[in-house]
């Protein structure tokens, strides 16, 4: 993703739900923890995946429990 697709999709008026909550997120976040992330090439995508396996949902946010939802979210 170029960085002027981010700047479009910030200035959007109407964005979708899910851009402008993460884009919420990612505005509120400390400036340190960010630079953090960035220099310590922390796994996001890991760190999503395990955090959603342990919600016990499956891709359709269906309960499936906790075993289940680490066979589809960790791989």
């Amino acid at each position: 993703m170029a960085y002027d697709m981010i700047r479009h999709m910030r200035a959007d008026k109407d964005p979708l739900d899910h851009l402008e909550e993460l884009t919420g997120v990612f505005s509120t976040i400390n400036s340190e923890l960010l630079r953090y992330v960035l220099h310590t090439k922390m796994p996001l995508e890991k760190l999503i995946r395990y955090e959603l396996a342990i919600r016990g949902y499956d891709k359709d946010h269906r309960w499936i429990g906790f075993d289940r939802a680490e066979e589809i979210w960790l791989v």
